[in-house]
């Protein structure tokens, strides 16, 4: 159905009786206060009805299709019209935003093209009416667009803590070739837990540098359908900052990863930090009924210098040693990498995935740990 570009000024508005009506307002009152906004839909129905009326949301609707489709099937029936007109993402032309028509007895059905909505405001018409056009309205529902995988990136700035967006390239990873077999079923834990909403708990990452720990963050995060919130190392003392918690308040049910986070995760008793308070009342304390966030900490420090309270059950989602992929699974890998070089000793990833490139610690006196095939 082609739309009809001049079926707003078609339209011959029935008299309506605004002297009466708005005789407990300012006829100014219809006009919004809100951003972009060109008429306040509920002062506009009292302006009219002078009475309160039913509201009907339908979200997450292409206004433009419904529209056009709204103006074929009921056009006849509408008795007036408002509409404004502004420039979208910096366009050419303007083009209709708030659109408001009156139909059937007291029905007033806005379509608010920026905020892909479609409010359906009433009190006498019948309800049987007002489903069949939602009916057809939700013909026009917008289809979710594939959830790119991205971070927000936590970074200090002139106005204090606030988040970055960043896109994460999803990597080719195998998880049952780039790590021990004993990692699978603790992925597994790991993933399942992170799915679920409305969640809470930490999950311990460590071992040492080149095993793997940030590509598997990587892979983890840019499989998750939430949102990602990423403290970088130098942020690291921010964990103890006011500003940090407005950012965690505006993003629940999130996942707050922490790369390298010795400083945060030691035992208090050894540095009397603070940070591991912070932390718990994150994952486990009052705010974490509010909140719902899950953390991962990552770092290269023995398990045994972690504070306890972060290891109890309840609390603690899962904790794995990242070490040496072991020399039959490392072979295994570099076959299947298609390398020319078969291991002897058990290999760190980044050692396996960057064997050409020269190792300086050679120099230093260490023992090859492969031979060229």
């Amino acid at each position: 159905m082609q739309p009809n570009r001049h079926f707003l000024n078609t339209y011959k508005p029935e008299c309506f009786n605004l002297k009466e009506t708005t005789s407990k307002m300012k006829i100014s009152e219809v006009f919004a206060e809100r951003h972009c906004g060109y008429l306040n839909e509920l002062a506009l129905f009292i302006a009219h009805f002078n009475s309160i009326p039913n509201i009907i949301h339908e979200i997450e609707i292409d206004c433009k299709k419904a529209n056009s489709w709204f103006n074929g099937m009921y056009g006849t029936e509408v008795k007036d019209s408002f509409y404004n007109k502004i420039y979208f993402n910096q366009g050419k032309k303007a083009e209709l935003d708030d659109i408001f028509y009156f139909i059937y007895e007291d029905l007033l059905v806005d379509f608010d093209t920026h905020s892909s909505v479609v409010r359906f405001l009433f009190r006498k018409t019948a309800i049987t009416k007002i489903e069949e056009i939602i009916k057809g309205i939700r013909k026009f529902r917008k289809r979710k667009e594939r959830r790119k995988p991205e971070i927000s990136v936590l970074v200090q700035s002139s106005k204090g803590i606030v988040s970055k967006t960043l896109k994460v390239l999803k990597p080719k990873l195998n998880i049952e070739d780039n790590y021990n077999s004993d990692f699978k079923d603790v992925h597994q834990t790991i993933l399942k837990r992170l799915s679920k909403n409305n969640d809470k708990g930490i999950v311990l990452l460590h071992g040492k540098p080149g095993t793997g720990k940030t590509s598997y963050i990587r892979y983890l995060v840019s499989s998750l359908k939430k949102n990602v919130i990423f403290l970088p190392p130098s942020m690291a003392t921010a964990i103890t900052n006011p500003d940090l918690l407005p950012i965690l308040m505006a993003n629940p049910n999130s996942v707050f990863v922490i790369e390298d986070a010795e400083n945060i995760v030691v035992d208090r008793e050894r540095n009397g930090s603070s940070a591991v308070s912070a932390l718990l009342n994150i994952s486990d304390g009052l705010l974490s009924d509010c909140l719902n966030i899950q953390i991962i900490c990552s770092f290269n420090t023995d398990i045994s210098k972690i504070d306890s309270a972060l290891l109890r059950k309840g609390r603690l989602i899962a904790r794995y040693e990242f070490k040496e992929l072991e020399t039959e699974k490392a072979n295994a890998l570099s076959e299947k990498l298609s390398l020319s070089v078969t291991f002897q000793i058990p290999m760190a990833l980044t050692a396996i995935y960057n064997h050409e490139e020269a190792d300086y610690q050679h120099s230093l006196g260490k023992k090859l740990i492969g031979f060229s095939i």
